[in-house]
C-alpha cells in the first residue's frame, strides 16, 4: 500500500526554487500561490507587501484553535524560531523567509516548512504521549474536529495512549471496503508483534466514547489505535505522529483506489466477454429470393 507524503511538495519546491535563485544571484520574481491539502487545509505563498525578496508561507486550519489548547503555538515556536511571524489575515500560522539572508541549513529549513501541517498536528500527540510517559491518568480527553463532520479523540493512561478517529463513509460500498482494510490491519498485527492494536466499529462509537457526543449512524465508522510505550517513546514518537496523523486520508485514499481498480477490472472483463460472444455468434445463411416480377434479392 502507498503511504501518503506527510510533507507538502508545493511548499518545498517553491522555496527550493527561491533559495537557489537567491544563492545564484538571480533576480527574484513575484510569487502568489494558493492551494489546498487534505482536511480542508489551505496554504498561501506570497510576497508580503510586494517585497520580492521576502517569501511568506501561511496555513489555515479550521480546527487550529483546538490545537492551540494543546500547545500548538509553543511547538511551532520551538521548531521554526524566528521564521514564525504574526499570521496574515485569514490564516492561522505564517512563516517568513528572507531571500537576502539564505540560511546555511536551507535544506532543513525547506523540509520543516513543508512539514507545517504535520507540526501543527504534532502538539496534541506530544502532549498525550508525555502524559503516558509520566504515568498521568485522569487528564481530560482531547477532541479535535479535524473535519466538519469527523473528529479525533486522544486519551492517555499509564500504559497506553488511545487514539480514535471518527470518519464518514459517503457510499455504502465504502463501508464494506473499509472493513476489509481494517481486517488487513488486524492480520498485519499478527505478523508483527510491535504493531499497535487496531479496532474498528461501525455505526456505534467504541466504549471509550459512550458518554460523549460521538456521532451514530449507518455511514459512521470509528477506528481505534492503542499505542503502547514502544510507540510513544522519544525514539519512536516522531514516526508514530508522521504515520497516524494522516491515517484518515490514507484510508479513504485507498478505498477510492480500490474502487477504481475494481471498476477497471470489471470493464476489462466485460470487454472480454463481449469479444467471446461476438466470436460465438453464428453467421446466418444468406438466401437468394425472387419477387413476383422476377427480381432477385438476398435475405
Amino acid at each position: 500500500m502507498i503511504l501518503l507524503e506527510i510533507n507538502n511538495r508545493i511548499i518545498e519546491e517553491t522555496l527550493s526554487l527561491k533559495f537557489d535563485g537567491a544563492s545564484n544571484g538571480t533576480k527574484p520574481e513575484a510569487v502568489e500561490v494558493t492551494f489546498a491539502d487534505f482536511d480542508g487545509v489551505l496554504y498561501h505563498i506570497s510576497n508580503p507587501n510586494g517585497e520580492k525578496t521576502k517569501v511568506m508561507v501561511s496555513i489555515s486550519l479550521k480546527f487550529y484553535k483546538e490545537l492551540q489548547e494543546h500547545g500548538a503555538d509553543e511547538l511551532l515556536k520551538r521548531v521554526y524560531g524566528n521564521f514564525l511571524v504574526s499570521p496574515e489575515s485569514g490564516y492561522n500560522v505564517s512563516l517568513l523567509y528572507d531571500l537576502d539572508a539564505v540560511p546555511a541549513d536551507k535544506q532543513d529549513v525547506i523540509h520543516q516548512a513543508g512539514m507545517l501541517k504535520r507540526n501543527c498536528f504534532a502538539s496534541v500527540f506530544e502532549k498525550y504521549f508525555k502524559f503516558q510517559e509520566e504515568g498521568r491518568e485522569g487528564e481530560a480527553r482531547a477532541v479535535v474536529h479535524y473535519r466538519d463532520d469527523e473528529s479525533m479523540y486522544l486519551e492517555a493512561k499509564k500504559d497506553r495512549v488511545t487514539v480514535v478517529f471518527s470518519t464518514v463513509f459517503k457510499d455504502d460500498d465504502d463501508v464494506i471496503i473499509g472493513k476489509v482494510f481494517m481486517q488487513e490491519f488486524k492480520e498485519g498485527r499478527r505478523a508483527s508483534h510491535t504493531a499497535p492494536q487496531v479496532l474498528f466499529s461501525h455505526r456505534e462509537p467504541p466504549l471509550e466514547l459512550k458518554d460523549t457526543d460521538a456521532a451514530v449512524g449507518d455511514n459512521i465508522g470509528y477506528i481505534t489505535f492503542v499505542l503502547f510505550p514502544r510507540h510513544t517513546s522519544l525514539n519512536s514518537r516522531d514516526n508514530t505522529i508522521n504515520l497516524i496523523h494522516t491515517f484518515r486520508d490514507y484510508l479513504h485514499y485507498h478505498i477510492k483506489c480500490s474502487k477504481a481498480y475494481i471498476h477497471t477490472r470489471m470493464r476489462a472483463k466485460t470487454s472480454d466477454f463481449l469479444k467471446v460472444l461476438n466470436r460465438a455468434r453464428p453467421d446466418a445463411e444468406k438466401k437468394e429470393m425472387k419477387t413476383i416480377t422476377g427480381k432477385t434479392f438476398t435475405r
